[in-house]
């Protein structure tokens, strides 16, 4: 267990490295197949995350129950794999694929931290509502660079190559949420 907590924090800050452009953040990752399955670990400190964003949504007027939430939570991170092994044979990248799932995994933590952040500050009173609402408008701005970045880093394809790699997990993820919120409502 303690190699684990030492291997994801050293997984987080490789991440933090890799996101703001500064260099030694290659050796962060363990991209072995071990190291694949462990980066799924990184749910584990996205949980708590997730639970108080939840807990603040409620509190704002938001409907979404918690059950709602954990099925959503959890298909992004049983399709984002898959739908990178298509994107990654679609691209010829296919050596690269366990690195880029890894290093994903990780990254993907200062998605949750940022949503964070903005529902806390604005739940302690210290966000404004307007403030808010750009915070959470620029999001989905922020998460597909953060894609990006990751997936253009980690395949070693050129610039719009990994854009285009990049967006075919996101734009899965979309559709499977929006195809299970869509069964939630009652028809009119």
């Amino acid at each position: 267990m303690i190699r684990l907590i030492a291997e994801g924090w050293v997984g987080v800050r490789a991440s933090l490295r890799l996101l703001t452009f500064r260099p030694g953040w290659e050796d962060g990752f363990n991209t072995s197949i071990a190291g694949f399955w462990r980066s799924f670990a990184a749910i584990l400190p996205a949980i708590p995350m997730v639970l108080l964003i939840q807990a603040a949504t409620v509190k704002a007027g938001g409907t979404m129950s918690y059950l709602d939430q954990f099925v959503v939570q959890s298909l992004s991170w049983f399709i984002f794999p898959v739908a990178a092994a298509a994107a990654c044979f679609a691209t010829g990248a296919r050596a690269a694929f366990v690195r880029w799932v890894v290093v994903h995994n990780w990254a993907v933590i200062w998605l949750y931290f940022y949503l964070f952040v903005v529902w806390m500050a604005y739940t302690a009173g210290v966000l404004p509502t307007f403030l808010t609402a750009i915070a959470l408008n620029i999001y989905p701005y922020i998460r597909v660079l953060v894609h990006w970045r990751v997936a253009y880093a980690t395949l070693g394809l050129p610039t719009i190559t990994s854009a285009l790699a990049a967006a075919a997990p996101i734009l899965a993820i979309e559709l499977a949420m929006m195809a299970y919120l869509g069964t939630l409502e009652t028809p009119a």
